[in-house]
C-alpha cells in the first residue's frame, strides 16, 4: 500500500510517499521520499506566520511539489490512499491542503485518510530512518503507558499514551506554547524568525564565553501542583529587561547573549521540572518527544538525562521529522487506514484541540 502525505498546517509545504505492509500481522513501512518546502524567509519579516502568506505559497507550490516527488520514483507510482493534516494549524493554510488532496482523492480515486497533527509528531518520533529509498522497518517498541512532550510554535502538552491513538492530555500550557515564545522573544532581541535557533546560538556563545545574565527570568508554574505550562510571563520579563538594557545603555550583544542564556535555561527547567513530575504521575515506561522544539541541543540533553536517571527508553525525532513534515503525516494516515490497525476508538483524545 502506497501512501502519500500532504502537510500544511503552518509555514511548511510538505509531501511524502511511503508503502506500507503487514508482516505476519506486524505493521512495516518503507519511506519512499519525503519533500519540504519551508517560507520561514518570507514570514521572517512579519516575526511570525502570516496566514495568507502561508496560504497563497502552499496553493503556489503543492502542484509543483507533488510533480517533483513522483518524479523521484523510479516508475510512476499507484497511489492507494492520500493522508492530510487536518488540524490543528491555521486555518487557511489546512484547508489549502485539504482542498488539494480532495481534488488527488477525487481525480486518483483514492480515499482521504484526517490526521491529526500532534498524532503525527508522536507517531514520527517511532520511526527508525526517515531515509527515502530505506529498508523496510518496524515502528520502535512502546513500553506502555508512554508519555508524550509535544513542544513545536503552537502547542506545549503533555500526553499519557496507553496505546497508539488513545490518549489523555495531562498538561499543556495556559497561553503561549513554548516554540511561540522562543519567537517572541528572539523578535525582542532583534532576532530572525523562526526565533529558537538564533536564541540557541546566542545561548551557546553566551556559555562558551562565560557570560551569565544580572536578570534573573522566572520559571513559571514550577512549583504549581498541576502539569501545565505558562510562557507567557516569561515572555513578558524578557520584554521588562529589554526596556530596562535601552534606558540603561546597555543593550548591547553581550547583553543579548547572557539574556538569551538565561532564557534557555529557564525553558529548559521549565519542561525538566514538568516532565519528571509527569513520569512520576503517570508510571511512564517510555518517553517520546516530538515537535519542532526537540530540534534544541540544550533540551534533547537534557530529556537524555531524564530518561536515564528514569531508566525508561526516549524516542526523539530526526531532524528531518522534529519540524513540520509529511511523513509523519502519511504514517500516523496509514496506521490509521490499515484494516488490521483499528487504532481510533470512541473516547479518543483529540491532541491539540
Amino acid at each position: 500500500m502506497i501512501i502519500l502525505g500532504i502537510e500544511t498546517s503552518c509555514d511548511e509545504t510538505a509531501l511524502a510517499l511511503i508503502e506500507t505492509r503487514q508482516t505476519d500481522g506486524v505493521f512495516e513501512c518503507r519511506v519512499l521520499a519525503s519533500l519540504i518546502h519551508s517560507q520561514a524567509d518570507l514570514h521572517s519579516p512579519y516575526g511570525g506566520v502570516f496566514p495568507t502568506l502561508a496560504k497563497r505559497e502552499h496553493e503556489k507550490h503543492l502542484e509543483p511539489l507533488l510533480d517533483k516527488l513522483l518524479a523521484s520514483q523510479p516508475t510512476k507510482p499507484r497511489i492507494d490512499a492520500i493522508a492530510v493534516t487536518e488540524g490543528p494549524g491555521l486555518e487557511p493554510a489546512l484547508w489549502t491542503g485539504i482542498v488539494f488532496a480532495e481534488k488527488l482523492g477525487a481525480e486518483w480515486k483514492v480515499p482521504i485518510i484526517p490526521v491529526n497533527h500532534m498524532e503525527g509528531h508522536i507517531v514520527g518520533s517511532l520511526i527508525e530512518s526517515d531515509t527515502p529509498g530505506g529498508a523496510w522497518q518496524k515502528l520502535k517498541d512502546l513500553p506502555l503507558p508512554s508519555l508524550a512532550l509535544l513542544i513545536s510554535g503552537g502547542h506545549t502538552e503533555l500526553v499519557r499514551i496507553d496505546s497508539l491513538f488513545h490518549y489523555a492530555i495531562i498538561g499543556a500550557t495556559k497561553d503561549d506554547a513554548v516554540g511561540e515564545a522562543f519567537d517572541k522573544v528572539a523578535r525582542l532581541l532583534g532576532l530572525p524568525y523562526p526565533g529558537g535557533p538564533h536564541i540557541s546560538k546566542l545561548a551557546d556563545e553566551a556559555r562558551k564565553d562565560g557570560l551569565a545574565s544580572s536578570v534573573k527570568l522566572p520559571r513559571p508554574m514550577i512549583h504549581s501542583k498541576d502539569l501545565h505550562f505558562s510562557f507567557s510571563g516569561l515572555k513578558t520579563a524578557v520584554l521588562y529587561a529589554v526596556r530596562d538594557a535601552e534606558k540603561a545603555g546597555i543593550f548591547d550583544d553581550v547583553f543579548k547573549k547572557s539574556l538569551a542564556r538565561e532564557f534557555e535555561d529557564a525553558i529548559v527547567e521549565t519542561l525538566d521540572t514538568k516532565l519528571r513530575s509527569a513520569i512520576e504521575e503517570t508510571g511512564a515506561q517510555s518517553l517520546i518527544i516530538g515537535g519542532g522544539v526537540s530540534a534544541n541541543r540544550m533540551l534533547r540533553e537534557q530529556f537524555t538525562i531524564i530518561a536515564t536517571e528514569f531508566g525508561i527508553p526516549l524516542y526523539m525525532p530526526s531532524p528531518h521529522i522534529s519540524g513540520d513534515n509529511a511523513l509523519m503525516i502519511a504514517l500516523a494516515g496509514a496506521l490509521n487506514g490499515t484494516p488490521s490497525n483499528k487504532l481510533r476508538a470512541h473516547g479518543t483524545k483529540k491532541l491539540g484541540s
